[in-house]
């Protein structure tokens, strides 16, 4: 049976004001709905989960906002959202608050009704229907923290209620491996990735909205990935997180089988006969492609599909599986899930980033083990995947 779609989307300020006033008489506005039309967002839940982990009390926070979650339908933030996201966002609809704007490309991802106590947020949106919730039976209490005092425990603890892990950033098939093996060893866990670009990730963690971001940004001065990113967006903003080795993984151009229009280097692009499909501005993939290309002294507007963008390696295999395309920037990995051919072009590490706090808490605790114990199977399996190395995985690369 088909879980029934959802029809309201709560945000994260409907959310805090229910839990500050344990708002019991909004109970009614709810019963028209069947289970399952009521949802929140990952990128909420991710929110709410940093909050809860800065109060006095995480632990009791923590499990008053599962019990909280329960009822409720938790959406992953997926590549359809991120590609409504980048669409919103470059006919200039979205505004500067990241996490207002993630909101309301899930709610046009899910077709849904935006319930929301600041309506201002998302005003000027295309599309987005929003519902405003202003009620006069019960008032937040006062203070800026949503968690300002303890959360009450619920009568009855959700014994093994599921937590969800909320990841965000880039995009890479290890990463829906990652979830179903942490879930096989710990079904109470649920790995969420939101795939938004690497900018985007670590940014979502400058406002507290998800508790890790993967990302592969190089530095074209150095020729290092991900270092003087992290720091210029989060440690010079007060943000103190480690990053750690994923995978190294191979990048190159992913084109149909036999490689029909021989290609063998970035070099060959600007061929009129060539189609490119691209992934959007602030993607690694599209940070590593500028870098070549300013290099090898190739003007992206000589480059046919420049800028037509997609927002995953898989995406990018499926349209030149499609034919849409002769080829596009991406991994091994997603070249072989396609039954693609590949030209290998270079080698990237790509990393993860994690707020201390959220790094040094139980809930990640499962996910580490599961990198740094080889013995799992876990690194084979993903070596298996094509196109990667897994020496380092698990390693602690800086601290900021």
């Amino acid at each position: 049976m088909n879980r029934p779609a959802v029809k309201r989307l709560l945000d994260t300020s409907y959310c805090v004001y229910m839990i500050r006033t344990q708002a019991h008489h909004l109970a009614p506005r709810f019963e028209a709905f069947a289970p399952g039309e009521i949802a929140v967002s990952s990128i909420t839940v991710a929110k709410l989960q940093a909050y809860a982990q800065t109060t006095e009390n995480p632990a009791r926070n923590r499990q008053a906002l599962d019990q909280f979650l329960l009822p409720l339908v938790v959406a992953d933030f997926d590549a359809e959202a991120a590609r409504r996201l980048a669409q919103a966002g470059a006919q200039g609809q979205l505004h500067a608050d990241v996490h207002a704007a993630l909101l309301a490309a899930h709610a046009l991802r899910l077709n849904a009704v935006l319930v929301t106590r600041r309506p201002e947020l998302y005003a000027g949106i295309a599309g987005l229907q929003v519902q405003t919730a202003v009620d006069e039976g019960a008032h937040a209490p006062a203070g800026d923290a949503p968690f300002a005092a303890p959360l009450p425990l619920p009568p009855r603890p959700a014994a093994g209620a599921r937590r969800t892990i909320v990841m965000t950033g880039s995009h890479d098939l290890s990463l829906d491996l990652l979830a179903d093996w942490l879930h096989h060893s710990h079904p109470e866990l649920v790995l969420a990735a939101a795939h938004v670009g690497s900018m985007a990730g670590l940014l979502a963690l400058r406002q507290h909205e998800a508790h890790l971001a993967g990302t592969h940004l190089l530095d074209e001065t150095t020729g290092d990935f991900n270092i003087s990113h992290v720091r210029r967006l989060l440690a010079d903003h007060g943000e103190h997180v480690v990053m750690i080795a994923f995978v190294r993984r191979m990048q190159g151009l992913i084109v149909a089988p036999g490689n029909p229009k021989q290609l063998a280097s970035l070099e060959d692009l600007p061929r009129p006969d060539v189609h490119f499909v691209n992934r959007q501005p602030g993607a690694g993939t599209r940070v590593l492609l500028d870098f070549h290309l300013h290099r090898a002294h190739i003007d992206p507007a000589a480059v046919n599909g420049y800028d037509v963008e997609t927002p995953t390696h898989l995406a990018v295999a499926s349209a030149v599986a499609q034919g849409h395309a002769d080829c596009g920037l991406g991994i091994q990995a997603a070249a072989q899930a396609f039954h693609l051919d590949f030209v290998p072009l270079c080698e990237e590490r790509f990393d993860l980033v994690i707020p201390q706090a959220i790094y040094t808490s139980g809930l990640l605790a499962p996910l580490l083990a599961l990198l740094r114990n080889r013995s799992t199977g876990f690194p084979a399996a993903v070596e298996a995947l094509g196109g990667y190395r897994t020496d380092q995985m698990g390693a602690v690369l800086a601290e900021f």
